[in-house]
């Protein structure tokens, strides 16, 4: 398969909002993560974690689905070094941006973007966290895609239900950066793969 360094955030504001890091095609509808788009022998990686290609290759193909396999395949052992860059309060709730990079080699591969205690049990109570590597106009985007998702996990909602309402609350807040998706009416150039590529 061939790799293909993309623009990611270009990705989340024209076509999926759920794109997170690297992905392949799988023609398997019962799939969770199918990625239609992606042609069937291509690994579209988003080039903002360029400095991670090797080990986010390995981990996308290793055919392994169990998290703690995964974990206790790829994680270094011991102490991860100090990943916490810079933390602030937004309406009671603590935002910790963290060097992902650090948090995928040593306490889950498979985290990406962000998250919070009722998906990653590793997350402390009542903090979200950013990873500090994804593209800068993903940010705020993200944030509120977490927080929706956990105000809504913390009432009783099942992640896959929460995380559904969340990327509709995305979308929506994408769209008014200036994103727009496939069937919109304003959506903006003819779709083709090749405007994704990074040259």
């Amino acid at each position: 398969m061939e790799l293909k360094y993309v623009d990611g955030y270009k990705i989340r504001q024209t076509l999926d909002a759920d794109f997170n890091v690297i992905h392949f095609n799988n023609p398997d509808p019962t799939y969770y993560d199918s990625k239609w788009y992606i042609p069937e022998n291509e690994i579209w990686l988003d080039h903002q974690y360029k400095n991670e290609e090797e080990f986010l290759k390995r981990v996308l193909l290793s055919g392994l689905s169990d998290k703690e396999e995964i974990k206790k395949k790829f994680c270094k052992k011991g102490t991860p070094p100090d990943f916490i860059i810079k933390e602030e309060m937004q309406d009671g709730l603590k935002i910790q941006y963290v060097d992902g990079k650090i948090v995928r080699e040593y306490i889950d591969p498979e985290f990406v973007f962000g998250g919070h205690e009722y998906v990653y049990s590793y997350v402390p109570k009542g903090i979200v966290w950013l990873d500090n590597h994804m593209d800068p106009q993903d940010i705020p985007h993200t944030l509120l895609h977490e927080v929706y998702e956990r105000e809504l996990m913390s009432k009783g909602k099942l992640y896959d239900v929460a995380h559904e309402y969340a990327i509709v609350r995305e979308k929506e807040s994408r769209r008014e950066a200036g994103g727009s998706y496939i069937g919109d009416y304003n959506y903006p150039e003819k779709f083709s793969i090749k405007n994704y590529y990074v040259r």
